[in-house]
């Protein structure tokens, strides 16, 4: 399996391979690099897709020290520079769209495009904080995971129990205590709104109507904020992961953005 070392971490990914231009991706909390199974069959005809787990997630090996979305997205800049990439496109659903935003800030010229599916540029509130705690405290404790699994398949993947239940396979088979220093890294960022101004490269934003995490206010904020303001795309049907419960109308947002951005 490919691993970028960064320091004591070993980041795992996937690489589609082929000349076209390369385009990061970064998946939600709870989840890995296999929710982009729909985009990886949808675009590496045409695209180079290159799939990071992050730390605390699939096979990506961590040293059990906290860590910020900063820190994340220097992991997947280590990732680009082992496949000696200068310039990609970079983007993520919710977590993972936090470290694109955080990709895009510390080295923009090396962006080509930015790609947020259901995020914003604040931090959290502290009443938000406190949920997500105690569901993290319910996600990594011993007791009998079902109803918390059932909850956060729900919230995440959304659409019907039949799209839900891999993930929840998943997440029954997993040492779920390893997602708690990425759950920390997701209710303790940083604002980067007041930063986002930097951020000039063409930019695509998704949310997925039903999304529970992430107002429609705060992403409309969020793609105001960039240096080139653009709209916002709402997935009707669709909670937090739309790229994998509507992957036609979200590949087809993408394939039309890509083919956009300047090489």
């Amino acid at each position: 399996m490919p691993f970028a070392s960064r320091g004591s971490v070993k980041i795992h990914y996937t690489d589609t391979g082929g000349p076209g231009p390369a385009v990061v991706l970064g998946h939600g909390l709870f989840m890995d690099q296999a929710m982009f199974a729909p985009q990886i069959e949808a675009l590496a005809p045409d695209y180079r897709i290159i799939a990071i787990d992050s730390r605390g997630h699939g096979e990506t090996e961590d040293d059990d020290t906290p860590f910020s979305y900063w820190d994340l997205a220097r992991d997947a800049w280590a990732v680009v520079d082992e496949l000696g990439l200068d310039r990609v496109v970079v983007g993520g659903v919710g977590h993972g769209g936090f470290t694109a935003l955080r990709m895009a800030l510390l080295a923009q010229p090396r962006v080509d495009g930015l790609i947020v599916v259901g995020c914003s540029g604040t931090a959290m509130t502290a009443q938000r904080r406190a949920g997500y705690q105690e569901v993290l405290a319910q996600w990594t404790s011993g007791a009998t995971p079902g109803p918390t699994i059932r909850m956060v398949g729900s919230l995440m993947v959304g659409g019907t129990v039949e799209e839900q239940q891999p993930w929840r396979d998943k997440w029954g088979a997993a040492d779920r205590e390893r997602i708690r220093l990425a759950g920390e890294c997701l209710v303790n960022r940083d604002t980067v709104l007041e930063l986002l101004g930097e951020v000039r490269c063409p930019a695509l934003v998704l949310r997925g109507l039903a999304d529970q995490a992430i107002s429609a206010e705060q992403v409309e904020e969020l793609a105001a904020a960039l240096g080139n303001p653009v709209p916002v795309h709402t997935i009707a049907g669709a909670a937090m992961t739309p790229s994998l419960t509507h992957p036609g109308e979200v590949n087809a947002l993408l394939r039309g953005f890509l083919a956009g951005v300047p090489r």
